[in-house]
């Protein structure tokens, strides 16, 4: 009798951790297996945002640097962000959590074609 349970046993504890890996496969990826946001760079200089326009994944963070030797801005056309950044310097890192297309502009240098487009996918 002492066997048998003992095979019982064995058999209930294969049974459990054949569900316990079925259900981590089924969950999807960890949190380590998940892409990582990525950081991405648009600069200014020449009078223009270089790229124009940018495609960014939701959660990934734009960072404007002012390449060029006169101070920009880098504004949101919707009350969003607003930095006035100076030659060498960079803005603080902008957040873009929710899908969709966000214009923004240098407001000194609109008129001159000072535009940009981030597209969040």
């Amino acid at each position: 009798m002492p066997h048998s349970s003992a095979r019982s046993l064995l058999r209930l504890l294969t049974t459990l951790l054949a569900a316990l890996s079925l259900g981590a496969l089924m969950a999807g990826p960890t949190a380590a297996e998940s892409k990582p946001f990525a950081a991405r760079t648009v600069s200014m200089m020449n009078f223009e945002f270089a790229p124009q326009s940018l495609t960014v994944n939701a959660g990934d963070t734009v960072t404007w640097v002012n390449n060029s030797g006169s101070t920009h801005t880098t504004t949101s056309d919707a009350p969003r962000w607003d930095f006035t950044v100076g030659p060498g310097q960079s803005s603080p890192p902008v957040s873009f959590n929710t899908p969709g297309t966000f214009p923004y502009h240098c407001t000194p240098h609109a008129g001159l074609g000072m535009t940009g487009t981030i597209t969040v996918q």
